[in-house]
């Protein structure tokens, strides 16, 4: 079972995405800021991280960012946002998101984007090998 690690500081979303990932078979953690994301990739790495971008505190562009800079954690991260732009989609791919998909997220588009991301996790680790 794959694990994937939500990060989202609004209860309703985070429990929703939490339901939605469990319900196809993944084993999740939902955390609601960045200091517990950090805390949660370090313990038990995920081999998915799925992050709001707008938090307060550190947002999720600080969280990508670290997590890119981290030799110790290669899993691909997938930026969700409910305020799109062009821009917020730039900035997080910048940070180190590898996709970006808008708020609301519908089950069956969210279990087929999961469903794609293994090989993208590969290639990452093989890049910073």
């Amino acid at each position: 079972m794959k694990h994937i690690l939500v990060v989202d500081d609004e209860a309703p979303v985070r429990v929703l995405l939490q339901k939605i990932l469990e319900s196809g078979g993944y084993r999740v953690t939902a955390v609601a800021d960045s200091v517990s994301a950090l805390k949660a990739a370090r313990e038990d790495r995920p081999e998915l991280v799925i992050c709001d971008v707008l938090m307060p505190g550190k947002n999720g562009l600080t969280v990508c960012s670290t997590f890119m800079r981290s030799r110790l954690f290669s899993a691909p991260i997938l930026a969700i946002s409910g305020h799109v732009s062009e821009d917020a989609a730039h900035a997080a791919l910048e940070a180190g998101a590898d996709a970006f998909i808008q708020k609301p997220i519908e089950r069956e588009s969210l279990l087929a984007e999961v469903a794609e991301w293994p090989a993208r996790g590969e290639r990452r680790a093989a890049e910073g090998a």
